[in-house]
């Protein structure tokens, strides 16, 4: 059985297996289009990139390049944009442009502001736990304020369909919209409990930084471990996911809290396009450019 993961798109599904990734999205007509692309994952291309630490920042990167394509796709089939497709460069620049944004807005903000506070130098753990809970609060803000819009429910609803039929495909049952409704729509590999551990290991690994009483270093030093707080908690997702100790059942207590924000029970309609979307990347038909489902 192939792994497979995926993430909500416009009015659709996208999933991920390693050799390739798949998109179904519910046309303004009402039916389901479905295609598939042939694209093996980094690390069938390049076996070094399975390495602990390195396997976490590869992955971020190859998820993050599939997931921007899928929703740029998926808004166009949707009706939401122009049927142009964006051109390489204006992908990636829109990647680069919302990952600036990112570090800004929750990484260097929420530094300074902890700084007018607690003296980094005098108690670095302090500080760095004072700006960890800035950091979350800003995100369980910005989260909670989208969530609000219904376009974004609907994307919230399409979230919990995507994690019932990756659940029903793990279990090896038969994707049906019977089966995959009766799922949890909480995932432990979710990308949501992924950002919960980026801003649990931050707070550590921070908290060695060197001179932290100089504000550049403070603040560049952040963005510079920046790859190294994401594998970590790509470790951590991964070994909370694998196992069912004490320590990772409360670590997915702590991610399943945070997807609260981001996954909404789906309706059947939306299952259905998230079958389509794993079947098609699971191998199951595999249609080659586009084909449409009833």
């Amino acid at each position: 059985m192939k792994q497979i993961g995926g993430s909500a798109a416009m009015e659709g599904v996208m999933m991920k297996a390693p050799d390739a990734w798949a998109l179904a999205v519910r046309l303004p007509s009402g039916e389901i289009h479905v295609e598939r692309h042939e694209e093996p994952s980094l690390y069938r291309k390049y076996p070094w990139t399975k390495l602990p630490l390195i396997r976490g920042v590869v992955a971020l990167i190859d998820a993050l390049s599939v997931s921007y394509r899928a929703l740029s796709r998926s808004a166009q089939l949707a009706g939401e944009e122009d049927e142009e497709e964006l051109a390489g460069w204006a992908l990636y620049g829109t990647i680069a442009l919302s990952t600036l944004i990112g570090i800004g807005l929750f990484i260097v903000l929420p530094a300074a502001i902890s700084r007018l506070f607690i003296d980094a130098a005098a108690s670095p753990v302090l500080y760095n736990a004072l700006a960890g809970l800035f950091k979350a609060g800003l995100l369980v803000g910005y989260l909670a304020f989208i969530g609000r819009f219904p376009d974004i429910q609907r994307y919230f609803m399409y979230h919990g369909a995507e994690h019932k039929a990756i659940a029903a495909y793990e279990k090896g049952l038969e994707l049906t919209v019977e089966n995959v409704r009766a799922q949890p729509k909480f995932h432990p590999r979710c990308g949501t409990t992924f950002i919960a551990f980026v801003i649990v290991t931050s707070i550590v690994v921070y908290s060695f930084l060197p001179w932290p009483d100089v504000i550049w270093w403070l603040l560049l030093g952040r963005v510079a471990l920046l790859p190294l707080v994401a594998a970590l908690a790509f470790e951590l997702l991964r070994f909370s996911s694998s196992h069912d100790d004490p320590v990772s059942r409360l670590l997915r207590w702590l991610g399943f809290r945070f997807q609260m924000l981001t996954v909404r029970e789906p309706d059947d309609a939306m299952i259905e396009v998230a079958i389509a979307s794993t079947r098609a990347a699971a191998g199951a038909g595999e249609p080659r450019e586009s084909e449409m489902v009833a």
